[in-house]
């Protein structure tokens, strides 16, 4: 250990003064609040960002073919055209459409989104089994018509699984709609967790909903997984030349970009925001060095009269400063890792359903990364060390005749 780094250790670690010694210990108080709330906020915007975006492909696909015009024309040879493109791991047709849903409870009637869905695709995805439902079917034992509700639909509804529900549908004929009825049973109330899923949809089997709306083999949508590692641009691309650019192609980037902006403008800003804690904090580092070199000066001048020179009286605090905000920056760091790890493991931040009708999701992971813990790292410190130059050019020079006279 060299000299500089050895008497600023010995500083640190013995205070002589208490009034040095208690701003000492709040300025590595606020440098740890700082980092803490920066740890836990960057986590808690990673996690909301990194939850919703595994929640809405879990439920949907990367990417999405659909005729703008209509339903899809000849489903089966656009299913095997796309699933012919590189990087495609599985395309499967659906049918979504606005429907009416009533029940005992609920006469008026409720709007829903009703989906059909292959239920073999319940192996893509957790989420997609969650709402098919452990027995990998909609239809019951007995044969009958099988629907999946959210759990927060079917509270509004007041229905249970084994019980019925009517869904009504508009169906085009010959120019006009009219509604078209059909009674289903509900086989599967799903918990995503996603609340757009849990309070808005029904999920049906495919064939089914192709016969409730009268349109045998004719999907209005094209779901597309793609395999690990494949490139979201390039396969959508393959796919457009691959259907003759006859259908519309788009990823789920472009169905929520604007959300997703939104929230990477929204960590920036709370970076920023909550960054000037730490940056405020420096100032009682600032203010412990400075009061540190008044209590010192008597052995600066000892040091500056046996020869040392004026760079090493100034490394003496730099490195003190530096040892104070490595210090507050590993502390800060290590509460909000522990911190955020409680609040995921035991579901600490979670909402009820009015609350998560705005945020989408009903509880939130505290997510730390390796590389936002290394800019909050990186940032903390190098603030702490701006912090050190000052003091530590006044320290280096002080005048050892002056520092001498009065001891």
């Amino acid at each position: 250990m060299n000299l500089s780094r050895q008497i600023a250790w010995r500083y640190l670690r013995r205070p002589t003064d208490r009034l040095v010694s208690a701003v000492g210990f709040v300025s590595v108080l606020g440098l740890v609040i700082g980092v803490m709330a920066l740890v836990i906020s960057m986590a808690l915007m990673t996690g909301y960002r990194g939850d919703l975006q595994r929640k809405l492909l879990g439920g949907n696909a990367e990417i999405f073919v659909y005729s703008v015009g209509g339903p899809i024309e000849d489903t089966e040879r656009l299913v095997a055209a796309v699933r012919g493109t590189p990087g495609v791991a599985e395309a499967a047709p659906v049918l979504f459409k606005s429907a009416l849903v009533t029940t005992e409870r609920s006469s008026t009637g409720t709007e829903t989104m009703l989906k059909g869905i292959e239920p073999a695709r319940a192996a893509e995805s957790q989420m997609l089994a969650k709402i098919v439902g452990p027995r990998r079917a909609f239809n019951t034992r007995e044969g009958e018509r099988g629907v999946a509700v959210g759990r927060y639909l079917a509270t509004k509804l007041g229905v249970t699984a084994g019980q019925s529900i009517s869904i009504t549908v508009p169906v085009e004929d010959n120019g006009s709609f009219l509604p078209r009825s059909a009674s289903f049973v509900v086989t599967n109330v799903f918990d995503t967790g996603f609340y757009e899923f849990d309070a808005r949809w029904l999920f049906i089997d495919l064939h089914e909903a192709e016969s409730l709306l009268n349109a045998p083999g004719a999907a209005n949508l094209l779901e597309v997984k793609l395999v690990p590692g494949a490139d979201l641009d390039a396969v959508s691309k393959a796919i457009d030349a691959r259907t003759q650019h006859r259908y519309a192609v788009s990823d789920w980037r472009d169905m929520n970009r604007q959300l997703f902006s939104m929230l990477k403008i929204q960590q920036l800003v709370l970076f920023i925001v909550i960054g000037l804690i730490v940056f405020v904090s420096t100032f009682n580092i600032v203010s412990t060095l400075i009061m540190t070199v008044h209590e010192k000066r008597k052995e600066i001048g000892i040091l500056a009269s046996m020869g040392a020179e004026s760079g090493t009286v100034s490394r003496i605090f730099v490195w003190y400063g530096t040892m104070v905000g490595l210090l507050g920056t590993a502390t800060g760091m290590l509460l909000g890792v522990v911190i955020c790890w409680v609040i995921t493991r035991y579901h600490l931040v979670s909402f009820p359903p009015e609350i998560a009708q705005v945020y989408f999701v009903s509880s939130i992971p505290f997510v730390t990364r390796p590389i936002d813990l290394t800019i909050i790292g990186t940032f903390s410190l190098a603030v702490s060390f701006g912090a050190t130059i000052l003091p530590s050019l006044r320290a280096a020079r002080l005048n050892p005749v002056e520092a001498l006279r009065h001891e």
